[in-house]
């Protein structure tokens, strides 16, 4: 598929949200090539044309960039004015060619919820939401669920934003998931890497002891945490709890696999302080775990969550994916149900994303057929079972390539939600990063500045003293 376009500055944006519309399609910009869209930006307008012949409407859609009546300067945040409407221009055009109408309007990026959040800030309720709807493009329903977010956010975090989290990573995995495109690694595939990493970690961690200061939260993520032996998982408990002392915070640990709990882990986490953790089924249909190489069954999963309260974990928190292979709107409302079962204090129910990396993007354009007319129903079940059982919504983020262009969210009980999630997706404070693959944010006010970690293990092992000199100068720079 081949697009005309004037100014190379914007193809990035242009070819991203055309995927949107045309996801199986490679979309290319050659000014030589019949076009299928044509696209010209001048001095005082936007120009959008479709150039195909299998459609009888309106091909053409302008804007005039001089027009009164355009978007305020006040109503576009984190992105460029013209960017905005020019994603909406061809959002008006496409959505009537292909038929295909984004629920989420001219967005793409992962975290919508920043927008609102800052628009609600700006504007209030009632204004932030004719912004979303009309220049953003986002639909109303999306936007109900948007303003739902921000207001319980505001509830769980206040106007301080004065503290810190610290994130812990653990990249690897007993096997690989079909699905999976993180940074983590087969544990039989490590050798030393595997073995030497929790003492490189610590190191890590020791020459940064001032970070586990005044902390708002701690997380242990992967990977699965709980793929490393009982002793180096109980040594980095340890250590951990050493570090930030007898502060009485959220400290969660993403267990993951149930394949990989064992109850001394369990103890360990419980002796030093965990309380909340994840184990997270995915699904509880038991073909579907054996065609994603998930190592477990259901029952395994419901053996592990049983263990967990008898030991005496208060807040567990379960995902599950909607959009596995071969899995129907039937299997997902039987999936929640079963979960709710169980009573998890949350619940994160995220939509499939296929990105590089993942053995599931082999056979992506079939997947996709299949599956993009099924998530929006998926969706809606999963949305009404946790109205129905008095679930809240309180995070929200997206991912590139996510089937239907939909969206993760995060559920939970009444005065349960995840204060480390919240902050890593709306990046309201700073986060000191540990371990191969982790990112480092800090935040100044609205500016962001990353550091990131190496992903490859061998490479994080070899180089772990620079990476700490490296961390030195990044947190003592202002």
């Amino acid at each position: 598929m081949n697009i005309r376009l004037d100014h190379v500055q914007y193809k990035t944006e242009v070819l991203s949200y055309l995927k949107v519309f045309y996801p199986l399609e490679k979309i290319e910009v050659n000014q030589n090539h019949q076009p299928l869209y044509e696209i010209t930006i001048g001095s005082s307008y936007i120009e959008v044309v479709y150039c195909g012949q299998d459609y009888c409407g309106d091909v053409r859609r302008y804007y005039d960039l001089d027009s009164e009546k355009g978007c305020e300067n006040s109503d576009i945040i984190y992105t460029p004015k013209i960017t905005v409407i020019l994603k909406g221009i061809i959002y008006d055009l496409c959505s009537k060619v292909t038929g295909i109408v984004p629920a989420w309007g001219v967005l793409t990026g992962i975290r919508p919820s920043k927008l609102a959040y800052k628009l609600y800030d700006i504007h209030g309720q009632k204004d932030a939401t004719d912004i979303l709807e009309k220049n953003y493009r986002v639909h109303p329903d999306k936007v109900k669920l948007l303003m739902k977010v921000v207001k319980v956010q505001k509830q769980l975090l206040g106007d301080s934003f004065l503290k810190h989290s610290v994130y812990i990573g653990i990249p690897f995995c007993p096997t690989r998931c079909s699905y999976c495109s993180f940074t983590s690694h087969e544990i039989k595939t490590q050798g030393r890497a595997y073995t030497e990493y929790v003492d490189m970690l610590i190191r890590e961690m020791d020459a940064r002891e001032e970070a586990f200061k005044d902390l708002r939260s701690i997380y242990i993520g992967g990977g699965t945490p709980t793929s490393l032996t009982e002793d180096d998982f109980d040594k980095l408990l340890c250590k951990t709890r050493a570090l930030m002392g007898d502060q009485n915070i959220e400290f969660t640990v993403e267990a993951g696999r149930a394949d990989t709990i064992t109850e001394k882990k369990l103890l360990s986490m419980r002796r030093y302080g965990v309380n909340r953790i994840s184990i997270n089924p995915q699904t509880m249909q038991d073909e579907t775990l054996t065609k994603i190489g998930r190592g477990h069954d259901v029952q395994t999963f419901i053996d592990c969550v049983d263990m967990a309260r008898r030991l005496g974990f208060a807040h567990i928190n379960m995902d599950i994916i909607l959009g596995l292979p071969g899995e129907k709107i039937l299997d997902v409302e039987d999936t929640i149900r079963k979960i709710m079962k169980l009573e998890p204090e949350s619940l994160t129910i995220h939509t499939m994303a296929l990105k590089r990396g993942a053995r599931l993007i082999e056979d992506e354009k079939t997947y996709r057929k299949l599956m993009n007319n099924q998530i929006d129903g998926m969706l809606q079940i999963s949305q009404g079972i946790m109205n129905e059982v008095g679930y809240g919504a309180y995070y929200l983020y997206r991912q590139k390539n996510m089937i239907g262009n939909y969206e993760n969210i995060g559920y939970c009980k009444e005065g349960y939600g995840c204060t480390y999630n919240i902050h890593t997706m709306e990046e309201k404070e700073s986060i000191v990063a540990f371990g191969a693959g982790a990112i480092s944010k800090k935040v100044y006010g609205d500016r962001l500045i990353r550091k990131d970690h190496p992903k490859d293990v061998k490479t994080y092992l070899d180089n772990i003293d620079e990476i700490i000199a490296a961390n030195k100068i990044f947190w003592e720079e202002d």
